[in-house]
């Protein structure tokens, strides 16, 4: 283990990191309370949207995390851009086999269901599309088909953009029966993401060195990303990691440095050199 504490934090702030160690922020736990509700009642289409890194991600692969035990639910972090491809990976991931025949329409995809699944106990498989924007147009009208055949209900996740995808366009928007907006992280939730992270490693003396104008300028910075913020605080603890090995001097201060912090949003291409 590496005798630098600044190594050690700034892989706090790694994707590998964010995956095994989900913090809960106000506006992701009202949205995971919402979702974890609505996959228990009969609703066929969810629009789940937020901000291009605004967490969406992280609590998809939480829920899917937390449902590990359940057989009905299925999570494809990839988009599809096909039919055939799609209705393939749906029938592997349901029925954890290779189809014995090809499975490239909808149509051939549901008369399985309908042979496979017991009319009298049919389950209702609920399907995470993360990266939903990316289907094409055609596809996204197939799979809203599927949730009218009572075998699934879809939750889409989508970049929330102002270029008029198909997520977003009336004649689809009338079949959505509930939308989520994750939101963007604000500056509190930003102080409480920082100071749980420090702390679960027993670094929050740490995050009491950033001083209030240094918060301001982090929320300014990011813009409401999260994903903007972890490589933020990952370049800026790399160059305390740095300064820790070769000048100690330099950040051998009560409060944080902003001269680096400037630099690590520089190396983060956050602002221009």
């Amino acid at each position: 283990m590496s005798s630098n504490r600044y190594t050690i934090i700034k892989n706090l702030f790694t994707e590998d990191s964010n995956e095994n160690e989900y913090i809960h922020l106000d506006k992701s736990v009202a949205a995971y309370k919402k979702i974890m509700n609505l996959i228990e009642k009969p609703v066929k289409l969810i629009v789940f949207y937020g901000k291009p890194g605004g967490g969406k991600t992280f609590l998809l692969k939480k829920i899917v995390k937390d449902l590990k035990d359940r057989d009905d639910i299925i999570f494809f972090s990839y988009p599809f851009f096909n039919e055939s491809e799609f209705m393939s990976s749906l029938y592997e991931a349901i029925f954890k086999e290779e189809p014995k025949d090809k499975v490239e329409t909808y149509e051939q995809f549901v008369k399985i269901c309908n042979t496979k699944f017991d009319e009298n106990n049919k389950k209702i498989f609920t399907v995470f599309l993360d990266e939903a924007q990316l289907y094409p147009e055609i596809l996204i009208e197939k799979i809203r088909l599927l949730s009218d055949s009572g075998f699934f209900r879809f939750i889409f996740t989508v970049r929330k953009t102002d270029n008029g995808d198909i997520l977003t366009k009336d004649y689809f928007q009338a079949r959505i029966w509930e939308s989520i907006d994750i939101g963007s992280i604000d500056i509190n939730d930003m102080r409480v993401y920082l100071e749980s992270k420090l702390q679960a490693k027993k670094f929050d003396y740490q995050f009491l060195k950033f001083t209030d104008e240094q918060f301001e300028l982090i929320s300014r910075l990011i813009k409401g990303s999260l994903t903007m913020l972890n490589k933020l605080m990952f370049n800026f603890f790399e160059l305390y990691e740095y300064f820790e090995e070769n000048q100690p001097t330099v950040i051998s201060t009560d409060t944080m440095n902003t001269k680096i912090l400037e630099m690590s949003a520089i190396r983060s291409e956050l602002i221009n050199a």
